[in-house]
């Protein structure tokens, strides 16, 4: 579900980006910041780089129906990062300004405006996350990257059921013995 969802969003803004900046390339790249190693993931230059930061349970009321396993709804909270050579700064800004204008106008990501979306997925909507300075250069300081120009968002939910895990191949039946 994390992979469609990210899949989806990342699909949807290169579309955005492509049309809006009349480009051919998709300038959205799904990625960390940077590698276990501490170099740079992304060496193609002049790209918004779209990472996940973090996955949170949601809150609300989880109840199953006799016996079964309840839900489990998960918000995830995506970064897009400017990560543009120097004489290109201001175009990074302008493709930033694009992926903000995009959920502004975008809030909600359903089936109806967004065919191609999993159909274990309902909805996904958009809010930004508001940082400070002190919490902005913790998050910065816990990717281990140096700064970018970007934006937070919280994505709201990924539902994992029953139903789902079910269809996946075998259930787990324990680590075998050598």
């Amino acid at each position: 579900m994390i992979y469609s969802a990210i899949s989806t969003i990342s699909q949807v803004i290169n579309d955005y980006i492509r049309n809006r900046f009349a480009t051919v390339e998709d300038k959205v790249v799904v990625s960390n910041l940077v590698n276990p190693d501490g170099s740079v993931a992304v060496t193609e230059p002049d790209k918004i780089i779209l990472s996940l930061i973090n996955l949170q349970q949601e809150t609300v009321s989880q109840r199953g129906k006799g016996g079964t396993n309840r839900p489990v709804n998960l918000n995830i909270f995506i970064l897009f990062s400017a990560s543009f050579e120097a004489e290109n700064y201001l175009e990074g800004l302008r493709y930033l300004s694009g992926v903000i204008s995009f959920f502004q106008s975008n809030k909600i990501l359903n089936h109806s405006n967004t065919p191609d979306m999993d159909s274990e997925i309902d909805k996904l909507s958009f809010e930004i996350v508001n940082q400070d300075l002190q919490n902005l250069s913790h998050l910065w300081g816990t990717v281990g990257s140096k700064y970018m120009p970007s934006i937070l968002y919280k994505v709201r939910m990924i539902t994992f059921n029953e139903s789902f895990t079910n269809d996946l191949n075998a259930p787990f039946t324990g680590f075998g013995t050598n």
